[in-house]
């Protein structure tokens, strides 16, 4: 060990990891990042969300630390997802039209209890209200699945399109159109009806009657010749009749009349009494596209002539969603809104149109004239297309094009599940073809008012939160002042809401990041607990419980260090997360009260923030579009945070109790410097824009940043800058040319070049690490402040900074001081070590504290040791530039040299260097002597981000996205660590299902002539009695939960008497059963005669055109053709 003559003064440093057992290499748990998300569900009683991908995981979030990832047998993608809040299941449907249910009531994580293959299916729909699934395939058959039974039922619908056709092409009435196919697009369940379905096939709607299995009306779009529909005027086509393709449908909350969407961009209204013609026929930005205007024809017709041109394919409608609020005390409702996706035209950006549609109140009608004889009453008529006039309209503008969305109600599930919404989820695909999840709030600012209630107590614990808070949510927030208009046309409002950490991460495209470790003293002021500005989904369901049979393991957790994550992100984005160990920690038998990782909202970082100012924006090296984050540098004990971008700017963000509030943009040390003070910021936020450097020097080599107010960058051409923060303020700028006379000018190959070769012209030699420091140099034993400027070559230079004054000022002193470093420095390859200790001597306030007071005295020896490390070895040496203490190089059998850290554990320390072959070399301290090797897990080609406790964070890159879709949190001393992903209870939270909203008239309370005329509803058992069949089997236990939910609170029978009563139960049902089918039977025969009865009368009265008899004979007809009358 004593090698040398001045070796004696150094003590080993490394003594108790020297040992390989004390090495223990383990994956302490994996962090996915979903890319390929292909379906979502919400589940708002509770508070679940749930996510499918493309590769066959479905991911389920809820409250504090709850998440769970079920996978689906044989890898299959998800196609649809669905909560059965009835029998809390998640049901999904994968690409191979296979249907699979799992049980959310088993503790630790959802079971799959079965599956089931059907034909290929186009949509699958479930009620709240009861236990079945409808299943619309695409054979137009509409078959259904029983979740309480876990059977397919009997009750399956025919196509009832194709009968409805076959019936009217009976009654000799001409096909005005051609044919559609035969596809079932999708089913709605009347949304305070049980007994009614919408089924939309691609040729129109067919509206039918469960218990009495009759069609009672179909809706089918015919434009006329010359009607422009969906798709204009710019097509071959338009002199004939053309039928719109159906694409998709949804209720309004009343339940009077409803939105069909159709491929050619258009949408329809069409009144449920009414099948002859629509309410409304329109596009987002043309009305009554289904009426002939000759005048417009005419043009269009002539400039066709002279002009062959065809104009651009508007977008279908691929989704509508109709949504209510608590925003009246009418019955029938208030305002509401209508989202559209799609029928966009090709040159706009992507996004979503919400509509706010008027409130839909109409008075008693007049008495003359009085309303036809079962047709909708002309007043309710007129009503009903003054709602349909927008009172406003927002577009919900998206980076990437919005495949699909879903609404997220706040509590209930009815009403299509879309009543009272807070938020809008939408699946963004970006230009990599990943597709993430986006949250915004919804409905967009001022367009609901809700009904006052009495004012709820809520506990703030800032008042800046407070001015972030609305009512309930339910009242959308007021229209803020609108900032200058992005170059990126990207409207700010609504604001987005935070999701769980993966999906969080995986929305903004996750770049990259590091782990670092955090003092007891400064994370407390870090994490700052009392400040939460967030805006987030309500997702409170289940419950998460750490394994009980490592709960003495858990406890030791407490000793570990804190510990902090940042990131940096594809959209502009930073954020930070705590990783303490002491979140897992679990108080007594109670449930986790943090997610892990927790985020820390208060500290993100957006960078689009700035891109509205012109004065930033004209100051960029690159267009905004191409902007790119590089790497991010934290102070956390300053609190301060500099972000590296691509093309060449340093911004750097500080506290906001630091702000100044300047109103205007300053410009300093000449034209390099912009202050960023008057930048906007929302109330809470604790990192603020400060400055951006932005030096028109190229690309950045290397920058540090150190904890007491100092910056340093180098770039590619050569340049460094020292800075001053609290100006802030240029120290030292130096060029290329401008190179110390301290250093020799060595020959650098330019990047490229072969080795051995000379090339005509040599390159700048770079500085390619920085370094900020508080110690002493070889001959200097003055604590100072000092930066550390390692170059290519491996020479380096340190520069020393001296304050003075009053107030203090900071300068470099002297010229810099020659030293010696590794050739091909690593970024953040540089250490100085305290060479008693071997703690890190960094430049923070404890550090600069002891620099005020003054030379250490009596101290023999040195007083630090240096190291660095590079492409092709480390070196450790005295005091910053004095002798070497020690010196390793390695070979080519080692690899690409990745990155070096000192790891510290029980109070040894040793260097740790990382090379591309999944390997961690380690290294005594100070004499760099090879010890052994740590294999580490082959799951990135990215280097891993390793703290100075051990732990570290292994990055799995996406090829295609070219983003991380996963993380593996690992460690070198897997010790007793336990970090085993929480055992799940989701029925904790769960509560019963509001009760089903019963249908409401359209006229007032007291107008009983207003209510349509098939108004009697079943309730959910009524319907599942009705789907499952006579011969049902339902599982005991399912018997035994209904049986002590209808005696809840009534108390304990005697077990005699309750089997008594149980036998008697099942002797009436068995004779009901019997009984309610022979009625069923003769009831359903009378009712079809004597629906043929009226109709022949109404014939015979001569008070409908003879094709509107037709198509209403063939809908009634269609019932016949479906059970074979």
């Amino acid at each position: 060990m004593f090698s040398k003559q001045q070796d004696h003064v150094l003590a080993d440093l490394s003594t108790d990891l020297r040992d390989e057992q004390d090495w223990k290499v383990g994956s302490l748990r994996t962090l996915e990042f979903p890319l390929d998300i292909t379906a979502f569900a919400v589940e708002p009683i509770s508070g679940l969300l749930a996510v499918g991908t493309h590769a066959g995981l479905i991911y389920i979030f809820g409250g504090p630390g709850v998440e769970s990832k079920l996978t689906i047998p044989h890898s299959v993608g998800v196609r649809f997802l669905h909560f059965a809040v009835s029998t809390y299941n998640i049901v999904c449907l994968d690409n191979n039209n296979e249907f699979h249910v799992w049980n959310l009531m088993e503790f630790g994580r959802p079971k799959l209890v079965t599956s089931a293959r059907f034909d290929q299916t186009n949509s699958i729909t479930l009620s709240p209200s009861h236990t079945h699934v409808f299943l619309a395939t695409q054979k137009g058959e509409i078959r259904t699945y029983d979740l309480t039974c876990l059977r397919k039922s009997p009750y399956i619908m025919p196509n009832m399109w194709k009968l409805y056709e076959e019936k009217m092409a009976a009654s000799g009435i001409p096909v005005l159109a051609l044919p559609t196919p035969p596809a079932c697009v999708d089913t709605v369940v009347h949304p305070r009806n049980l007994n009614l379905m919408f089924v939309a096939y691609a040729g129109g709607i067919i509206l039918t009657d469960l218990t009495e299995k009759s069609t009672v009306r179909a809706y089918e779009l015919i434009l006329p010749p010359g009607a422009p529909g969906g798709a204009g005027y710019g097509f071959n086509d338009i002199l004939t009749h053309r039928r719109s393709t159906v694409t998709c449908l949804t209720v309004h909350p009343s339940g009077h009349y409803f939105a069909v969407g159709y491929a050619d961009g258009s949408f329809a209204f069409w009144a449920v009494e009414d099948d002859n013609r629509p309410l409304l026929v329109r596009t987002l930005d043309s009305v009554d596209v289904n009426l002939v205007d000759a005048s417009i024809l005419e043009s269009h017709l002539s400039k066709e002539m002279k002009d062959d041109s065809r104009q651009l394919i508007r977008e279908p409608i691929f989704k509508l969603s109709w949504s209510s609020f608590p925003n009246s005390a009418d019955q029938r409702g208030g305002d509401t809104t209508l989202t559209v996706l799609g029928g966009l035209d090709p040159g706009k950006p992507p996004g979503l149109t919400v509509m706010l549609l008027p409130a839909f109140n109409p008075s008693e009608p007049p008495a003359e004239p009085p309303a036809p004889q079962d047709a909708l009453h002309p007043y309710f008529r007129s009503a009903m297309v003054e709602s349909l006039n927008p009172i406003k309209c927002f577009y919900y503008e998206t980076q990437g094009i919005v495949q699909d969305h879903i609404l997220m109600p706040r509590s209930s599930p009815h009403l299509g599940g879309n009543h009272a919404p807070y938020a809008i989820l939408m699946i963004i695909e970006s230009a990599k073809n990943a597709r993430t999840l986006e949250a915004r709030q919804f409905p967009p600012p001022g367009f609901i008012k809700i009904v006052q209630e009495p004012p709820k107590t809520v506990v703030q614990e800032d008042d800046e939160e407070a001015e972030e808070s609305f009512p309930a949510g339910l009242q959308s927030p007021p229209p803020p002042t609108p900032p200058p208009k992005s170059p990126r046309y990207v409207n700010h409002t609504p604001l987005p809401l935070r999701m769980p950490f993966a999906l969080s991460l995986a929305a903004s495209g996750l770049l990259g990041g590091h782990i670092f470790k955090l003092e007891n003293d400064v994370y407390e002021d870090f994490v700052d607990k009392k400040i939460s500005i967030d805006l987030q989904l309500e997702l409170k369901g289940g419950m998460a419980y750490s394994d009980s049979t490592k709960l003495n393991e858990l406890k030791l957790s407490k000793y570990q260090p804190h510990r902090a994550l940042v990131t940096y992100n594809r959209d502009l984005s930073v954020q930070f997360f705590d990783m303490s160990a002491q979140l897992l920690i679990p108080t007594g038998s109670t449930p986790l009260e943090n997610d892990f990782p927790k985020p820390l909202p208060g500290l993100t970082i957006r960078l689009d923030e700035l891109l509205d100012d012109p004065a930033i924006t004209e100051r960029l090296l690159s267009s905004i579009d191409s902007l790119a984050i590089q790497s991010v540098q934290v102070a956390p004990e300053a609190l301060e945070c500099a972000i590296a971008l691509k093309s060449g700017e340093v911004i750097v963000y500080h506290a906001s109790t630091n702000r100044t509030g300047d109103p205007s943009p300053k410009i300093n040390g000449g034209t390099e410097i912009v202050l960023l003070e008057h930048i906007y910021t929302r109330p809470g936020r604790r990192l603020v824009p400060y400055f951006m450097l932005s030096a028109g020097r190229g690309a950045i080599e290397a920058y540090a940043m150190s904890d007491i107010g100092f910056l340093a960058v180098s770039y590619r051409d050569g340049s460094l800058l020292i800075i001053d923060m609290r100006g802030p303020k240029i120290l030292v700028s130096l060029g290329a040319n401008k190179r110390p006379k301290t250093l020799p000018r060595p020959h650098v190959p330019l990047r490229g070049s072969a080795a051995g070769t000379t090339p005509s012209n040599s390159g700048p030699d770079l500085v390619k690490s920085l370094t900020w420091t508080v110690s002493c140099l070889e001959k200097d034993s003055q604590q100072s402040v000092r930066l550390i400027a390692a170059y290519q070559s491996g020479h380096a230079e340190v520069h020393t900074l001296m304050h003075s004054g009053n107030p203090v000022s900071w300068t470099v002193f002297g010229e810099p001081a020659p030293c010696k470093a590794m050739g091909d420095s690593l970024p953040d390859g540089i250490f100085v070590l305290d060479s008693k200790t071997g703690a890190q001597w960094k430049a923070d306030r404890a550090r600069l504290a002891a620099s005020y007071k003054g030379t250490l005295k009596g101290v023999a020896g040195p007083q630090c040791v240096m190291v660095t490390v590079g492409a092709k070895g480390a070196r450790c040496s005295h005091n910053l530039n004095g002798e070497k203490v020690g010196k390793v190089e390695w070979g080519h059998k080692v690899g690409a040299v990745q990155s070096a850290q000192i790891v510290e554990r029980m109070g040894a320390h040793v260097l740790v260097v990382q090379t591309e072959h999944h390997d961690a070399l380690v290294y005594s301290l100070p004499h760099l002597e090879y010890l052994h090797t740590v294999q580490l897990p082959p799951v990135s080609s990215l280097p891993l981000t390793i703290d100075k406790s051990g732990d570290f964070i292994a990055w799995t890159l996406h090829s295609r996205a070219e983003v991380i879709f996963s993380a593996t949190y690992g460690t070198f001393f897997d010790i007793r660590r336990v970090y085993t992903p929480p055992d799940i209870d989701f029925t904790s939270t769960r509560k019963p299902v509001p009760a089903q909203p019963q249908p409401v008239s359209m006229g007032p309370a007291s107008y009983l002539g207003s209510w349509f005329s098939f108004n009697q509803t079943s309730t959910g058992d009524q319907i599942d009695e009705l789907l499952g069949g006579p011969n049902r089997p339902i599982p005991e236990k399912v018997q035994s939960e209904r049986g002590a939910t209808s005696e809840e609170g009534a108390g304990m029978a005697g077990t005699a008497a309750g089997a008594a009563a149980s036998l008697a139960a099942g002797a009436a049902a068995v004779q009901a059963n019997l009984y309610n089918k022979l009625t069923s039977a003769m009831n359903e025969r009378g009712q079809m005669l004597g629906d043929l009865e009226e109709r022949f009368n109404s014939l015979e009265e001569g008070s409908r055109s003879m094709v509107a008899q037709a198509k209403r004979l063939a809908a009634q007809q269609t019932a016949k053709g479906w059970f074979g009358f």
